[in-house]
């Protein structure tokens, strides 16, 4: 999974009418667990990992208990909304993160979190994420983490190690800032900067995502880090050095640092394959370490037919062996915490990340909810380039959140 997906809108669905079909008996178990004919939905992420999904699949198919078919789909949030909105929905779909509130609150999920083996081991991020109102809907199926990745060229020559607290991290980013190069590269969006909130101990709102909480001294004290360091010109953002994103202005060698999640080892090792760097954990900030998290989980359609069955199909593709094979060749990582260890064994350089899951921050928040980050993103980008101060975000931020939370 190549999970750019944080900067990506929420589809919302709240025009649906979703019903389960008829002859459920409540379990979650309609149907035969065998015999069944399912249909799969997911998107693509690259044609490497879409391989390794259809293998899986077949793998599945072989076990002779029921015959799955996967559809990889291009415009995949098109296609699902249509499917959900005609009632034919596919019995297993790829659901992100940030729009389980909505296929929740709309009825479309059946509830497996908690039936697949093992349900414990999942990291309890993970299970946060992909829970609605008090509600475990599905097990994740991999995620990705926040962390600072750095030019270990640049940190050699400058005589650097990796900065470890945020005064570290500001007198390390102006080491290496030179014209047109600022030190650190991040995009001006509340899903980089979050991390950065996280660690000052600030959020949004509170876990419960029902009020506001936007207007603390912890927040102000993220936000206006960030924004002092863009102001010196040792933070920087894609766009000032002509670049599309983190992964790119740091390959392109436009800065020495960025924050990224680890699908940019794809990234680099595809378009930046002779550039040399390393990954380390996001500098503490007041309140300690902070990240973000972000995941797809395996949903199955409410309205299936064949609930049982494509129960037997999650619970396949989410045990420990068929997980580790399907994420040991890529920078997803499992969602279980007891592959932590066997995964990092054939790539240690990338231990930062799996570090992460276990203070990562969900960012995940309400149905309706897409509109208060838009409003946050547009304040943030307002401070990286100067023009918006701390206190005139907060407040616009806390009164586009109260107008949705109430």
């Amino acid at each position: 999974m190549l999970n750019l997906r944080p900067a990506l809108a929420l589809i919302l669905l709240g025009s649906l009418s979703l019903t389960a079909a008829c002859g459920d008996d409540g379990s979650g178990t309609q149907g035969d667990a065998t015999g069944a004919k399912l249909t799969m939905f997911a998107f693509s992420s690259s044609p490497a990992e879409d391989s390794v999904l259809r293998k899986a699949v077949e793998d599945y198919n072989k076990q002779g208990h029921n015959t799955v078919e996967l559809k990889v789909l291009p415009e995949y949030d098109t296609a699902l909304t249509t499917a959900l909105a005609g009632g034919q929905p596919p019995d297993v779909f790829y659901v992100n993160d940030n729009k389980l509130p909505d296929l929740g609150k709309n009825g479309a999920l059946e509830p497996i979190g908690d039936k697949v083996d093992n349900p414990g081991d999942f990291y309890d991020t993970l299970k946060q994420s992909f829970t609605y109102q008090g509600t475990y809907y599905c097990a994740p199926k991999d995620f990705s983490t926040l962390q600072l990745v750095y030019n270990t060229a640049d940190f050699e020559a400058a005589g650097l190690k990796p900065p470890t607290t945020w005064d570290e991290l500001t007198a390390t980013a102006k080491a290496l800032t030179k014209p047109g190069h600022p030190g650190l590269v991040l995009a001006p969006e509340f899903y980089r900067w979050g991390a950065f909130m996280a660690a000052a101990g600030a959020w949004p709102t509170d876990d419960a995502v029902t009020k506001m909480t936007m207007d603390t001294s912890q927040m102000r004290t993220a936000l206006q880090y960030v924004t002092d360091n863009h102001k010196a010109g040792t933070f920087g953002t894609p766009a000032a050095v002509g670049a599309g994103w983190g992964g790119e202005a740091f390959g392109k060698g436009l800065t020495s640092m960025t924050v990224e999640g680890n699908w940019i080892v794809g990234a680099m090792k595809n378009d930046f394959p002779n550039v040399k760097y390393a990954v380390a954990e996001l500098p503490a900030g007041p309140s300690g370490k902070g990240t973000m998290s972000f995941s797809v989980c395996y949903g199955v359609a409410k309205a299936s037919k064949n609930k049982a069955a494509a129960l037997d199909f999650v619970k396949f593709l989410t045990s420990p062996d068929e997980q580790f094979a399907v994420t040991k060749e890529f920078p997803v990582m499992p969602s279980r915490k007891s592959l932590a260890d066997k995964w990092l064994a054939g790539k240690p350089e990338l231990k930062a990340f799996v570090a992460g899951g276990d203070y990562a921050k969900k960012s995940v928040f309400v149905p309706g909810f897409s509109t208060v980050i838009d409003t946050f993103n547009d304040g943030i980008q307002g401070l990286a380039k100067g023009n918006k101060q701390v206190d005139e975000v907060v407040s616009g931020t806390q009164k586009a959140g109260t107008s949705v939370l109430g």
